[in-house]
């Protein structure tokens, strides 16, 4: 799965036009696309997208039922917008809101109750992963899931580093191999679809894609691109 999460970017009539090219990449019935625009534009993009493969996600949402809570988006509210897909956890929603996992459980309960697919990021910081606790950090973040007695067959994991994200660099093969063998272990589920994201890049894909761990990508800048988009996605494909 090749998920592009195009943050807080496009106005109306770029969304529009990228989800058309987006859209129009050719790829394996096998290699499955995902979109996530920003929530205004989740309307407009899933027009575009009716009756073709490309899944449709929201890059947010809370694990509330309806209910007082401004400006807020629940599970439900997406899966009715039509997405199939929705990201919690990001590093920048970590940072900036003060997300955690425990935060996050009802939110990940949610999703899967809708039936919908949660795509869960995780990752270390660089003082994290300079002091020898990256491992640590990232099991930290994946154990309130377990303990929370969910059934996660539904679970996507997106390992994104976060020193790596927009910084134009990806971790190394090797780095990025012990990790989601690590994330699966703890998981219990060595089928389990582990992503990686991390400056993703047609550059860097064919690297990232050469480990047997990596089940595809979560592509945040380069996704703005829709070349640049179908350039990864065909070096998912050549892999």
């Amino acid at each position: 799965m090749i998920i592009a999460n195009w943050k807080m970017n496009t106005t109306r009539s770029e969304a529009i036009a990228l989800a058309q090219d987006v859209r129009s990449i050719s790829c394996r019935p096998s290699t499955k696309i995902g979109i996530c625009p920003p929530a205004i534009w989740i309307d407009a993009v899933s027009n575009v997208l009716k009756g073709s493969s490309v899944l449709l996600g929201m890059q947010n949402c809370i694990g509330d039922p309806f209910g007082a809570q401004t400006g807020c988006i629940n599970a439900e509210m997406a899966k009715g917008a039509g997405c199939q897909l929705v990201i919690l956890g990001h590093s920048e929603r970590r940072a900036r809101f003060s997300e955690t996992t425990e935060m996050l459980v009802p939110a990940v309960a949610s999703v899967l109750e809708t039936g919908n697919i949660p795509v869960f990021c995780i990752g270390e910081t660089l003082a994290e992963r300079d002091s020898g606790r990256a491992i640590e950090a990232v099991v930290g973040q994946l154990k309130p899931l377990l303990n929370a007695g969910l059934d996660l067959d539904g679970l996507i994991i997106a390992y994104e580093p976060v020193w790596a994200i927009g910084a134009g660099h990806s971790a190394t093969v090797g780095d990025i191999g012990i990790m989601h063998r690590t994330i699966r272990a703890i998981l219990d589920r060595p089928d389990a679809l582990v992503l990686y994201g991390g400056s993703v890049s047609p550059e860097s894909a064919g690297t990232v894609f050469s480990s047997a761990e990596v089940s595809g990508a979560l592509v945040g800048g380069a996704s703005l691109n829709a070349e640049k988009f179908a350039a990864i996605v065909a070096a998912w494909e050549q892999n």
